[in-house]
C-alpha cells in the first residue's frame, strides 16, 4: 500500500487541525505550522472542503474549521476521498493482477495485512488519533 503525497498531506492538515478543532485556521498559519507548499496546501484545503471534512469561513477573521465532528471522520474516509479505496487494494509488489493466474509469494501475507490496515483505517477517527499522548502528525 502506498499512500500518495496528497493523502499524507491531508492527514497532516486534518491531524493538525484536530488538535484544537474549535480554532479557525488560516491557510497561511497552516502553511507555517506544517510546512506544506502553500499552493499545494490551498488546493488541498479546497478539496477537503468539497469532500465535506472542513469548511471555509470567509472574511477578514475567516479560515478553515471542521464541517463535521472529528470523531465521525475516519482515516479511511480521508484516503478514499483523496486516492480512492483502490489505492489500498493493490498488490504490494505493484502487479495489477496476479501474474499468470498464480499468486505472488507475498499474496497471502499481504491480503491479511491489507485487511488489517483497512480495518484500522476504518475504525480510527481523527479524534482517536489526537487522544494519544504523543504527537502523531
Amino acid at each position: 500500500m502506498n499512500l500518495s503525497k496528497t493523502t499524507k498531506y491531508a492527514f497532516r492538515i486534518l491531524g493538525h487541525m484536530a488538535k484544537d478543532e474549535k480554532v479557525l485556521y488560516s491557510a497561511q498559519q497552516l502553511h507555517k505550522d506544517i510546512d506544506i507548499p502553500e499552493r499545494y496546501l490551498r488546493r488541498l484545503l479546497t478539496d477537503l472542503s468539497k469532500s465535506g471534512f472542513i469548511k471555509s469561513i470567509q472574511g477578514r477573521q475567516g479560515g478553515f474549521t471542521f464541517a463535521r465532528d472529528t470523531s465521525k471522520i475516519t482515516l479511511m474516509e480521508i484516503v478514499d476521498s483523496i486516492d480512492g479505496k483502490d489505492s489500498i487494494d493493490g498488490c504490494i509488489l505493484g502487479y495489477d493482477v496476479c501474474v499468470f493466474n498464480y499468486s505472488c509469494p507475498m499474496h497471502n501475507v499481504w491480503e491479511e495485512t491489507k485487511q488489517k490496515t483497512i480495518d484500522t483505517l476504518t475504525k480510527t477517527s481523527l479524534k482517536d488519533i489526537n487522544n494519544h499522548p504523543h504527537d502523531v502528525f
